[in-house]
């Protein structure tokens, strides 16, 4: 009889310390993540993006970023815009973490406006002007971590193809690098956002 009381005692006791929980990344209150991208610093670029969970195996992101440059050899002002749809495969959910494999196919747009220091074969330098827009499209594969009930880590990398137009290429001035901002052609992918649910 001793032992089923306790037993009973100790069924109660678990079943009300685990009501009073706080809400995790994993609970079902928690639908969205609201990221930043730590990765696009490096490209002169701040971007948010808002994630919606639909369901534990869908989800939608969109982002949108300002990329601002002034520097003595160059100028740049720019809008970048992205959606993503993610699919994720392979999910493991614990009480305080979890760790899902996705993939997203992506459609990107950037519009921008720059002012560079160019220089002929003369070695004479003047500034040229131009605005531009670039659309693309493609495929990620990433890792989702979440920790600390309500920190994300996103990592992910991939590809896909990505078209300038609108750009007037000077005579003097060439640079196909993918790192450019008029670059058209296959464009790698990587990068690190990170999140917080709500």
């Amino acid at each position: 009889m001793k032992k089923k009381l306790f037993a009973l005692l100790f069924t109660i006791c678990v079943a009300s310390a685990s009501a009073q929980i706080l809400a995790t990344a994993n609970s079902d209150e928690n639908k969205n993540i609201l990221k930043m991208s730590a990765s696009l610093f490096t490209r002169s670029t701040f971007q948010m993006g808002y994630e919606r969970f639909f369901n534990s195996n869908t989800s939608f992101l969109v982002a949108a970023g300002l990329n601002f440059k002034d520097s003595d050899y160059e100028k740049v002002w720019g809008v970048r815009t992205e959606a993503q749809m993610k699919f994720h495969v392979y999910t493991v959910v614990k009480p305080q973490l979890s760790h899902r494999l996705y993939f997203a196919p992506y459609i990107l747009n950037e519009y921008f406006e720059t002012e560079g220091l160019r220089y002929n074969n003369n070695g004479n330098s003047s500034w040229q002007t131009d605005t531009f827009d670039a659309f693309g499209g493609g495929m990620l594969f990433g890792w989702s971590f979440s920790f600390a009930n309500r920190i994300n880590l996103d990592i992910y990398t991939g590809g896909g193809l990505r078209k300038t137009f609108n750009y007037n290429q000077d005579e003097y001035y060439y640079n196909d690098s993918v790192f450019d901002y008029n670059y058209s052609g296959i464009s790698p992918r990587l990068g690190i956002d990170l999140g917080f649910w709500f």
